[in-house]
């Protein structure tokens, strides 16, 4: 039988130096030391919340290939965390708290003192995630109702999970998006309004930073349906309202960022380093992202009114969008909306083709 060569990447440092209870040893937090020849490969593991620690059972012997478990059950080797194996090979999952060089700080390891570490994983939980998502019961609710969790987590003024689900539009984490996760979900339970995404709740956005993708991922009011009104006024600011123009402006404070920056310190210069002056070095990005992460969600946790001002409004209401006749340019041959066109007699010309000038929206507002 071919044999394999497995060679320890770390050790683990803790006050355990003999076998003794896994849950009491889960307890208490261990080290585990990278050798130094492995750095490279701890390269934004600070981004990594839960790991999979792969370790070898040193004290340990080879047992049987089935015996009793600590409640008394007979259980295939197979079938159980038994540390007596055919190969002494453990694996656990755990929490990364810090990330000191090449030290990593964890909770929840069950390994004693001087155990070695062969492999170091991010935990995957895709398989939980998928199954979640093939729920055909599930499924078939989320049909008729596409927004009932997003409803039930505003109504929880669960923010934290509201926050996870519209990073994943908006691709990370910041106190930007964190912001208009708060300010959507206090005005939409104010108002105790839901969208329907048919034009009868409508989201008015004075900037088109971070902010106002949390707003629109809580309202359920974009772009795409028409609810999603832009001001290019450059205020942190959106106002929430029904079709009769009732409404509710909430703006941060101008004092939200003292606030925000006393709370976490260390995020500035982070921020000033990796996204101001472009220095990307990969541990000062591991490093950004990571604060940039805990000042997201300690920013939920911040009292509501030291960050906005809140006061009820009545707005005008544009009319419902229009449906606007498609035609075919006689240049690109593409089709295009006719109000985008140059009329030359039957023939239409997209702006693109003519040449004409054209409003852009972009990360510095509308211009042409």
């Amino acid at each position: 039988m071919k044999t394999y060569t497995v060679r320890p990447v770390g050790l683990v440092r803790n006050g355990f130096d003999n076998p003794a209870d896994y849950n009491t040893i889960k307890e208490h937090p261990s080290s585990v030391i990278v050798h130094d020849e492995y750095s490279e490969a701890l390269l934004n593991i600070d981004e990594c919340e839960y790991l999979d620690i792969v370790f070898w059972f040193h004290k340990s012997e080879q047992g049987t290939l089935s015996g009793k478990t600590h409640s008394g059950a007979v259980r295939g080797v197979f079938a159980s965390r038994s540390p007596r194996r055919p190969n002494l090979i453990g694996i656990t999952t755990v929490k990364l708290i810090e990330r000191k060089n090449n030290e990593l700080i964890v909770e929840g390891l069950d390994a004693i003192n001087n155990t070695p570490v062969i492999d170091i994983k991010n935990c995957d939980t895709s398989l939980f995630a998928s199954v979640t998502e093939s729920n055909p019961v599930h499924n078939s609710i989320l049909k008729s109702d596409p927004r009932i969790e997003i409803r039930n987590n505003i109504a929880k003024g669960e923010t934290d999970i509201l926050l996870i689900k519209a990073a994943q539009m908006h691709g990370h984490f910041c106190p930007g998006l964190a912001m208009g996760v708060m300010a959507a979900v206090h005005a939409m339970r104010e108002l105790q309004a839901d969208s329907d995404g048919m034009e009868n709740l409508l989201a008015i956005t004075e900037t088109n930073n971070c902010f106002s993708d949390g707003v629109q991922f809580v309202t359920g009011c974009s772009f795409g349906n028409n609810s999603l009104i832009y001001k290019d006024l450059g205020k942190t600011a959106f106002t929430l309202a029904g079709r009769d123009g009732k409404g509710i402006r909430i703006c941060s404070r101008h004092e939200s960022r003292d606030v925000i920056e006393e709370a976490f310190p260390d995020f500035r210069k982070y921020y000033r380093s990796v996204i101001a002056e472009q220095k990307r070095d990969p541990d000062m990005v591991a490093a950004y992202k990571k604060s940039a992460l805990e000042r997201a969600f300690g920013t939920l946790d911040l009292p509501f009114g030291s960050l906005f001002t809140v006061k009820r409004v009545h707005t005008a209401i544009p009319d419902y969008a229009g449906i606007d006749e498609s035609v075919v340019c006689r240049l690109c041959n593409e089709s295009v909306m006719r109000s985008r066109t140059t009329e030359e007699g039957d023939s239409f010309t997209c702006f693109s083709c003519s040449g004409r000038d054209h409003a852009i929206l972009d990360g510095n507002g509308i211009h042409l």
